[in-house]
């Protein structure tokens, strides 16, 4: 299974190189974005996270 991070990169090469049907394209976008929106909520959650933690004494 791919990470969150490698699939990104592997469809932002894909739509910046490849030459894809205009469907396939939009699939490609639309997955990136998918992806982008993930990673953004799994950031914030961990930044959420990170400052609920009290400091180690």
């Amino acid at each position: 299974m791919l990470t969150i991070d490698r699939q990104i990169q592997e469809l932002r090469v894909e739509l910046a190189a490849c030459v894809l049907t205009r469907r396939e394209r939009v699939q490609a976008r639309r997955e990136l974005d998918t992806l982008l929106a993930r990673q953004t909520d799994r950031e914030d959650a961990f930044e959420t996270l990170v400052a609920d933690d009290p400091a180690p004494d």
